[in-house]
């Protein structure tokens, strides 16, 4: 049970967090290319797409800060449609290199805006009571994200990791923001979807957890897990 006596702060995730039902964002995409735009992939023949698009995300710094989460997403998109082509998972045509990753890129953009959306509720009730921060793996463009999506009044800080210098699953990204805030790791709960990138870290520098799990089925005994953002004002 988390000691809801020494909980001042919430340091949230965002990606897999409050963006989507928990679910890695490799299965969102896998999800939304299979029932929308009917494409023959698996997780075997789109991983290693998906990994390039997110490594070369980072080596290009194709995104900007003012950049929206429609763009962000048009980048990562037509990545993983060049390599898809590029390794013959799919025809060399005009749809799979210009049309289909548009297409996809605003699936993937309203998908993460309606799972937002669902968020803004609990967040504002939260941050009524708690000092909340979020804490992402992003693209130094995170800011701009959660400004247009409507939550970033909720959030004392934000912390980006390509701002920083620092990635998940480097405990050192968690302990700045902490830091920064105030506060001691033991007055923080840490919510995220990522055991290596969230969980692990988070408790090797002594703060409380709580695990996002896609279902029942996913939950853990070792951690405290929600399958629902609504859970989290219960049991703290």
């Amino acid at each position: 049970m988390i000691q809801t006596e020494k909980v001042k702060a919430l340091a949230f995730d965002f990606g897999g967090t409050l963006d989507s039902p928990f679910m890695h964002w490799m299965k969102v995409y896998l999800k939304l290319y299979g029932e929308e735009l009917h494409l023959p992939l698996t997780a075997e023949n789109f991983r290693d797409s998906y990994v390039y698009a997110e490594q070369m995300m980072e080596r290009l710094q194709l995104v900007k800060p003012s950049h929206s989460l429609f763009e962000t997403q048009s980048f990562k998109t037509h990545l993983q449609f060049d390599d898809l082509v590029k390794r013959g998972i799919l025809p060399d045509t005009k749809e799979n290199r210009d049309d289909l990753p548009e297409q996809a890129a605003r699936l993937v953009t309203d998908f993460s805006s309606h799972y937002v959306s669902l968020s803004k509720e609990v967040l504002k009730s939260l941050s009524q009571r708690y000092t909340l921060l979020l804490v992402s793996n992003y693209y130094g463009n995170l800011k701009k994200i959660v400004t247009d999506l409507g939550i970033v009044s909720y959030f004392s800080s934000i912390t980006d990791s390509t701002l920083e210098g620092i990635r998940k699953p480097d405990a050192a990204l968690w302990k700045l923001a902490i830091d920064r805030a105030g506060f001691t790791p033991e007055e923080v709960v840490v919510i995220g979807d990522s055991t290596k990138n969230d969980i692990l870290p988070a408790l090797s520098l002594g703060c409380q957890v709580v695990k996002g799990c896609p279902s029942v089925a996913d939950k853990s005994e070792d951690v405290y897990c929600i399958t629902s953002l609504k859970e989290l004002p219960d049991i703290l």
